[in-house]
């Protein structure tokens, strides 16, 4: 089986998607579509066999079967409906929305097709460091969940100040993997923001997420100037540390990545494979799209449904919206029923 695909947006992260899809099997990148000129020629030159369209043609050929879509986050619901509308499987990149209320909007417009695979590219589910930790969890390693600590840091210079959300753009990498291993609904959300240089915007945010169990979980996001070091996974110090009622874990991908600690039995283990590192930052994109094509292949589900994206975002949303008005508690709404 062959998927012909579509890519609207081929700035940075839409070419990191169009090289990965390029080298799987059962992949066919096809058109390409950017409001940058010199983005769709770059795309042409760099990946012979594909052909400039605007969105809507691009939507509308018969040649593509997924529309993969990583454009600025407040035009994802209109783009994600004219997809849908035209019956392609969709791969929208994060944040969902930079609207709540467009995130519960495409969420809605997924479980309208169910017949179509909506996923969202949080590729950090993705990583192996991660699903060992989640693997921990789920196999009672742990407990239940009470206390979750994550941080990230992202370089200054792969970021871009216009987003709204400021370094919570990045930070719903962190949050959704925070609610997934949680696996309880946030209740409420307190955050506060700083800046390096007064004037030039948040550089640094932290945040406190209740549940409605009474577990807690904190975070840190920020940029910083690492110039152009590399890889990404190590200028990042992407780490968390997770406590549960019968052990803890944490990740840590500077170091060895996964370390569980099972109280009951007194046991120290390490459920990864290697001994340092788990690769650089392709490596999760890579998985991710592969689940997105394994996933259109058999009908679904989606392995990361906008549902879950949707409640990311609404986290992320109200901890800017509590940063900027100085750490006043932004109650979360319940799901929709």
């Amino acid at each position: 089986m062959t998927i012909g695909l579509g890519f609207i947006g081929v700035g940075n992260h839409g070419r990191h998607h169009l090289h990965e899809f390029s080298r799987l099997p059962g992949a066919a990148p096809r058109l390409v579509c950017d409001l940058n000129p010199a983005h769709v020629e770059a795309a042409q030159r760099d990946f012979p066999g594909t052909t400039a369209a605007d969105a809507a043609t691009l939507v509308a050929s018969p040649a593509i079967d997924a529309v993969v879509i990583c454009t600025p986050a407040e035009s994802h619901r209109a783009l994600v409906e004219l997809a849908l509308a035209h019956g392609r499987h969709v791969l929208v990149e994060k944040p969902l929305a930079h609207d709540p209320a467009d995130a519960r909007a495409i969420a809605a417009l997924a479980a309208a097709h169910p017949d179509r695979v909506v996923m969202v590219g949080h590729c950090e589910r993705f990583n192996r460091a991660y699903l060992d930790a989640r693997r921990a969890v789920t196999d009672g390693e742990v407990g239940t969940p009470r206390f979750i600590a994550a941080s990230r840091l992202s370089p200054l210079h792969l970021n871009n100040r216009a987003w709204r959300l400021g370094p919570l753009d990045t930070a719903v990498h962190d949050i959704d993997l925070i609610l997934w291993l949680m696996g309880d609904r946030p209740v409420s959300v307190t955050a506060r923001a700083a800046e390096r240089a007064t004037g030039a915007g948040w550089d640094h945010v932290t945040y406190d997420i209740r549940f409605a169990g009474g577990a807690l979980a904190q975070g840190h996001i920020g940029w910083v100037d690492f110039r152009n070091g590399y890889p990404l996974s190590q200028n990042a110090h992407p780490r968390l540390f997770l406590d549960g009622t019968g052990g803890s874990l944490t990740v840590n991908l500077w170091q060895r990545p996964v370390a569980v600690h099972n109280n009951q039995a007194n046991r120290y283990f390490w459920p990864d494979e290697v001994v340092i590192g788990y690769g650089d930052y392709a490596t999760v994109v890579t998985a991710a799209d592969a689940a997105f094509l394994q996933a259109i292949a058999h009908g679904g589900p989606s392995p990361m449904p906008a549902a879950d994206a949707a409640t990311a975002l609404a986290v992320a949303h109200a901890a800017w919206q509590s940063a900027r008005e100085d750490g006043r508690t932004i109650p979360l709404p319940p799901p929709a029923p």
